[in-house]
């Protein structure tokens, strides 16, 4: 009776155990679909129905970067061609800024109004041409800018 309890124990145990690894897969299997799904949705919004981009100045350390309403850092973005798209900016810095969107040849395409501390402005923006395009601030060039890729409009 002894030793069928302990087989009994010892078997409770390896199944204890099996089921803690599966979870543990299961968990990390789900965050993977739910990053991959969220990164789907993510770009089906950008491409098809959320033509609204907020980027604003932020300090840090006193260092300007570009930041989007969910806290990306100089985030790379992603439009369709063809699409228009409202771009929101609110300055709360104490210096100005103005957002220009270049091409690869440095030709400009897109811009806002001089941003001064305090203030907001928003502007209309689309292109007709897929690839990469660079945004930038005018007055801090090398810590505020980040990378717009366009794709085919789905």
């Amino acid at each position: 009776m002894k030793v069928y309890l302990n087989v009994l124990v010892a078997s409770l145990g390896l199944i204890a155990g099996l089921l803690v690894i599966s979870h543990v897969s299961s968990t990390q299997v789900l965050a993977q679909a739910d990053e991959n799904k969220e990164t789907k949705i993510s770009n089906t919004n950008v491409a098809t129905g959320n033509n609204t981009i907020i980027l604003n100045p932020q300090e840090t350390n006193e260092t300007y970067r570009w930041v989007n309403s969910s806290g990306g850092i100089n985030p790379t973005l992603g439009i369709a061609k063809g699409n228009e798209y409202l771009i929101k900016i609110n300055n709360p810095t104490d210096t100005k800024h103005e957002l220009i969107i270049e091409d690869a040849k440095h030709s400009e395409i897109g811009k806002s109004k001089g941003i001064q501390p305090g203030k907001n402005t928003e502007f209309k923006f689309s292109t007709e041409k897929t690839g990469q395009l660079n945004y930038f601030c005018e007055y801090h060039p090398e810590t505020m800018k980040g990378i717009i890729n366009v794709i085919e409009n789905p």
